[in-house]
């Protein structure tokens, strides 16, 4: 009896090895012939001007408005008399719009001049329009304004949460309230994007690098997708749209980012598998043609575009293998193309995929698997906006220093300074310098668009 219970034991042992051995076989022979047997690039039709919902709303609204009169500068109809102007003016402008100087940022042409400070704990400078009377202060249009609490507080609160710290780790490190810190961070990224949109225009990118984030609001329901592009030489982040991931959504990213192009800049694009960057990018990117006498317009898209692709295979949340497809252009000019701005020649979005590590790390309500979500879209929004502001103006990239032409000496025994550091907007030229967060928050935004300082 032991002896046939010993004898049953036995086989059922052997079975058992013997089809975990034909799986293993099956299954190493199965990821061979997924790795040797090439796939076949399905061919994508490209869309039109007429499929993007901002093309059609901007052709039907397209008129040729007629631009405002000249304003002769107030320094030719003030007499010459009187005290000469000593306080800066440059960026600020008046607040009333009846007043002919209204949104006119230029010193050389606007009618401002200081009138005096106040403050308890900061001064803060006030200025008067000659022409009309008004009276403003410099954090008029700025996050600040009306605010008891010093900016050097409010700018290293935010900064906090820049860098990662959860709203309810700055209520229990800095002291503050969670509603003072939501005006706080709601105003910031009002600004931020404000002043994001003003900087970004016209602009010249060689290469760019498109990938989209998956993240959550604090219900477990709703999920909304972050698309992200990148530019890699200067990690400038032209685009930032938090929404579906629609074919509505991958239109309206690609129309805000040609409308931030220079007209004449056909960049190289990258991105990961979703076919939605075709058809948005082949809809903005080319020319309506007319062919012989034929009333009927044609959409072409641009010869020189190049866009390909990174489609990568998950099993079990690891990747399993790698192809890259060429959607526009060759494989060979797209190779050359990028060797010239320094690459290595591959295509990767290897860019875009770090900087959305930093993001998750800059912004807690994007961390994967923390309590640390924003409860609504909107609140999220502001928070993503003012870490933009902060990562391009304020926060130095390693990537991006430069050497010195000269040691520059720090005193003491401290080594000295060889490199230069620089922030994303440096690299691209639209500011000369590093910015602090309370410039950033002090940095006025009028009606009509102003230049960094």
């Amino acid at each position: 009896m032991v002896g046939d219970i010993c004898s049953l034991l036995i086989m059922l042992l052997l079975c058992t090895l013997w089809v975990m051995v034909r799986w293993a076989d099956g299954h190493h022979t199965q990821l061979d012939r997924s790795s040797a047997t090439p796939i076949h690039q399905r061919l994508l039709k490209p869309r039109t001007p007429d499929d993007c919902p901002e093309c059609r709303q901007a052709a039907l609204s397209a008129s040729a408005s007629p631009l405002p009169p000249p304003v002769r500068p107030w320094n030719q109809l003030k007499s010459r008399r009187g005290a000469p102007k000593r306080t800066a003016t440059d960026g600020f402008a008046c607040p009333n719009h009846p007043c002919p100087y209204y949104g006119v940022t230029d010193p050389q042409v606007h009618a401002l001049v200081g009138d005096g400070t106040h403050g308890k704990h900061e001064r803060i400078q006030t200025f008067r329009c000659q022409a009309c009377g008004t009276t403003f202060t410099s954090r008029r249009d700025t996050p600040l304004y009306r605010l008891k609490t010093p900016s050097t507080r409010v700018a290293e609160v935010l900064s906090a949460l820049a860098e990662g710290l959860t709203v309810a780790a700055t209520v229990r490190v800095f002291g503050h309230s969670e509603g003072t810190l939501t005006t706080w961070l709601t105003r910031a990224g009002e600004h931020s994007a404000t002043l994001n949109d003003r900087l970004l225009r016209h602009l010249r990118f060689p290469h760019l690098q498109l990938d989209e984030l998956r993240t959550r609001l604090r219900s477990r329901a709703h999920i909304l997708w972050l698309w992200v592009v990148l530019d890699p030489l200067t990690k400038l982040i032209p685009v930032l749209q938090l929404g579906t991931r629609t074919q509505h959504a991958a239109h309206h990213v690609v129309h805000e980012l040609t409308e931030r192009l220079a007209p004449d800049c056909l960049p190289i694009f990258t991105s990961d598998g979703v076919n939605l960057y075709f058809y948005a990018l082949t809809a903005h990117v080319g020319q309506w043609l007319r062919l012989g006498d034929q009333r009927v317009r044609q959409w072409q898209v641009l010869s020189g575009l190049l866009y390909g692709q990174v489609k990568k295979t998950y099993r079990r949340r690891k990747v399993v293998q790698v192809t890259r497809l060429m959607r526009c252009g060759t494989a060979e000019d797209l190779r050359v193309a990028l060797r010239r701005l320094g690459l290595s020649g591959r295509l990767n979005t290897a860019f875009v995929e770090c900087v959305n590590l930093s993001m998750r790390q800059g912004v807690a309500a994007l961390a994967r698997r923390m309590w640390a979500t924003a409860q609504t879209a909107p609140a999220r929004v502001a928070h993503l906006e003012w870490w933009r502001g902060y990562y391009h103006v304020v926060r130095p990239h390693g990537s991006l220093r430069v050497p010195q032409a000269q040691l520059v000496q720090r005193g003491g025994r401290r080594v000295p300074h060889r490199y230069r550091r620089r922030t994303p907007a440096m690299a691209a030229g639209l500011t000369s310098r590093r910015w602090s967060a309370r410039d950033l928050l002090l940095f006025p935004l009028q009606s009509s668009p102003v230049g960094a300082r």
